[in-house]
């Protein structure tokens, strides 16, 4: 039955070429993957954007800089296929094997630990090297596909961590941490989950202590070399400009329906922006309720020029036109973090009402977002992207003759669904005494998924507007750890079915004869 088999005495990777099952399904998911590859190539040459976030990762690039206003980890990894060729296939094409071997990475190594019914695995998958959302997903010019993959990397090293840890495995986690904490600050929570398992694993605490040590001077050297790079441009100590625009713009979602606050009853050093605040917040409660740009949470707070959080940008250092415009945007994000902070304490009601829970809605369902759009619906790119690709124009076409990306219009009903039936069917594996039935390593792979999924809810639910891009990691590990529970459930009804034909064909063995006088 599914969690009891014993783990194979050879080492993962041993079994990976050895085992005649692997070596069938590999073969075919190369095939297949290769296929997949080419038919979608043929609808879209060219690769996808997303207005403005591409470009300025492209931006990014080819000045090399060091910070951005997005985590630099992809335009360096931008920067060092340059380095190679600056063909937009070539780069699309790594970015779709790097996402699939992951992908293959992951999966086979679950298939190691937990040894799933032969066709419940091969059923798995197919359907997950078959998602249209990896190729999609893929073919942007973001770094969604990249985090996806040292996403999927960083779980399964946990998997192997709390199953049979080495050195060498702790200093490899280390460095796939810190290539995901550089490339998206979803990241941000990886480290303590990390630090966690390798508290938890069997091994010296010499071995345990080296990891740690390891990965938070990584991730050490990493923040300060940040935080410096923007005490030069801006005079401030900061990690993340954007995660202090995000904090602001999540609180005024909130505070839009709150009683306005006084000016002069808040702290002297956010009176000019509340000011602006709550003179934009007066304009908006006149315009009747279907047309407020901020009906719904997204990016109206955060980029649009009317918002006040531009306008207080605009107004800070208005004959200053020397420096440039990240360095200004950069400057404002400590003081946008505190008011954030700031407005969120002074009014949590409206803040979980109007933002906490509107998100927790979109977490459910993800609006497909950016990834509904082929380049945001637009014919033409900006000219960075023709210059880093070496096109001759900056027009950008598919041979669908439609802007629409449909398919994915199909997945926040899928995703919703699946988050549903995960939740179901734990509980029910629960109920059925699954958790006394598994094995010890199938029990912590259990936790660390529910850890790892309810992590990443919470994160996501709290930091920024969540969209389907965001969801394609805790998507393929949600409906890989489904298929095994509903093997398990679907084992159990029909060992209980069993059982109870059995004992219904004894009761009547056992019926007693009427003797005849």
């Amino acid at each position: 039955m599914l969690f009891e088999q014993p783990i194979s005495n050879l080492s993962f990777w041993q079994w990976l070429r050895m085992d005649q099952e692997n070596k069938r399904l590999l073969w075919i998911s190369a095939i297949t993957i290769l296929i997949q590859f080419i038919v979608f190539k043929a609808f879209y040459p060219l690769p996808n954007f997303m207005p403005p976030d591409s470009f300025y990762y492209l931006d990014a690039a080819y000045h090399n800089q060091t910070i951005n206003f997005w985590a630099i980890g992809y335009s360096k990894f931008l920067r060092l296929f340059s380095s190679f060729t600056n063909s937009d296939l070539v780069l699309v094409i790594g970015q779709y094997l790097i996402l699939e071997v992951s992908l293959l990475y992951f999966l086979f190594s679950v298939r190691y630990l937990t040894a799933p019914k032969i066709w419940t695995f091969r059923i798995l998958l197919g359907i997950s090297i078959l998602n249209p959302l990896l190729t999609h997903i893929s073919n942007f010019i973001s770094s969604d596909g990249l985090f996806t993959a040292l996403s999927l990397c960083w779980f399964t090293q946990l998997l192997f961590i709390l199953y049979k840890p080495s050195l060498r495995l702790l200093l490899s986690h280390s460095l796939v941490l810190l290539l995901a904490f550089m490339v998206r600050y979803n990241a941000i929570y990886y480290p303590f989950i990390s630090i966690g398992c390798i508290l938890l694993a069997h091994m010296s605490q010499k071995i345990k202590w080296v990891g740690i040590t390891a990965l938070t001077l990584l991730l050490g050297g990493f923040i300060g070399r940040t935080q410096y790079e923007y005490y030069k441009m801006t005079g401030t100590v900061q990690y993340s400009a954007f995660g202090g625009w995000q904090l602001a713009a999540n609180a005024l979602y909130g505070y839009a329906h709150a009683r306005p606050d006084a000016t002069e009853s808040i702290p002297p050093k956010f009176r000019t922006l509340h000011s602006i605040v709550n003179h934009h917040m007066d304009s908006l409660n006149k315009l009747f309720f279907i047309f407020r740009p901020d009906l719904d949470i997204g990016v109206y707070y955060l980029w649009d020029g009317k918002s006040p959080l531009k306008v207080y940008l605009a107004k800070h250092r208005p004959n200053d036109t020397l420096t440039p415009y990240f360095n200004r945007w950069a400057a404002v994000a400590p003081l946008y973090a505190s008011y954030g902070r700031y407005i969120i304490f002074h009014h949590p009601r409206t803040f979980l009402k109007y933002f906490v829970w509107s998100n927790f809605v979109k977490y459910y369902v993800p609006p497909a977002g950016f990834m509904e759009d082929y380049n945001g619906g637009e014919d033409v790119v900006a000219p960075i992207a023709s210059t880093w690709f070496g096109w001759k124009d900056n027009k950008i076409y598919n041979n669908f003759g439609n802007k629409k990306i449909r398919i994915a219009k199909a997945f926040p009903l899928i995703l919703a669904m699946s988050n549903f039936i995960f939740v179901i069917s734990f509980i029910g594996f629960t109920g059925l005494g699954g958790f006394k039935k598994c094995s010890v390593q199938s029990r912590r792979i259990l936790f660390l998924t529910l850890i790892v999924w309810g992590s990443n809810m919470i994160f996501s639910v709290l930091s920024a507007p969540i969209e389907l891009r965001y969801q394609l990691f805790p998507m393929v590990l949600t409906c890989t750890i489904l298929f095994l529970l509903l093997s398990f459930i679907v084992s159990e009804s029909r060992a209980g079915n069993a059982d109870q034909k059995m004992d219904h064909g004894n009761d009547q063995n056992k019926t007693p004869s009427i003797q005849i006088i």
